[in-house]
């Protein structure tokens, strides 16, 4: 599985979660207005997933990204 991030300013989270718990998460740092995909595996089955900034600069809140199999 990839996450495809894009327009990053800063650091941000990506969480999945299976029933409202998280299980995994990671971590986003940097500046970025192309795409970037980092491949990660979980070790645990999720069923959503969400967004938490770790930083809250305005500029930050462009941050996208994309879970792809």
């Amino acid at each position: 599985m990839k996450v495809i991030v894009s327009k990053l300013l800063g650091s941000a989270e990506v969480e999945f979660l299976r029933d409202g718990v998280v299980v995994h998460r990671e971590r986003f740092e940097g500046k970025t207005n192309s795409s970037y995909a980092r491949t990660i595996r979980t070790s645990e089955a999720f069923d959503t997933h969400r967004c938490r900034f770790v930083t809250a600069a305005p500029a930050n809140q462009a941050f996208a990204y994309e879970v792809v199999a």
